[in-house]
């Protein structure tokens, strides 16, 4: 609720596992980018399968329907951009990863200081109830 109500940009990069209420605080930002091999979700298949399956042995279904990749949240709405890792991932040359990062941040921060302050707001609220609507 309080980010909801920030008053200066909010961007946010999942990096490696944005999960459980760490998920939900950086879902309110006004962009959500997520590294190419990077997951995000807010409950765990394991926690998931136990509460629809009551068992984590189907964790792996709980998975695949969760959507937890960049692009299947991208296609859903709710990631905005899958930023590209270098090949075999951010670890085998951080140095580019971290320079695809800065080059999102940068241009998505210069398009969202364009927005009036109650447009960046408005813009914000809405796009949170957004969220599972099609």
């Amino acid at each position: 609720a309080v980010m909801l109500a920030l008053k200066t940009p909010i961007i946010s990069v999942v990096i490696g596992e944005g999960s459980s209420g760490g998920a939900l605080g950086i879902g309110v930002g006004d962009k959500l980018a997520m590294l190419q091999y990077s997951t995000y979700f807010v409950i765990s298949p394991e926690g998931c399968a136990n509460i629809i399956w009551k068992t984590s042995e189907k964790a792996p279904q709980a998975a695949e329907a969760m959507g937890l990749t960049s692009t299947i949240l991208e296609d859903l709405g709710i990631v905005d951009t899958t930023i590209e890792e270098p090949e075999g991932g951010a670890h085998r040359d951080p140095d580019l990863a971290a320079q695809r990062v800065k080059e999102y941040l940068v241009d998505e921060l210069a398009q969202l200081q364009q927005l009036s302050l109650d447009d960046l707001l408005d813009q914000r609220y809405a796009r949170l109830m957004s969220y599972g609507n099609p």
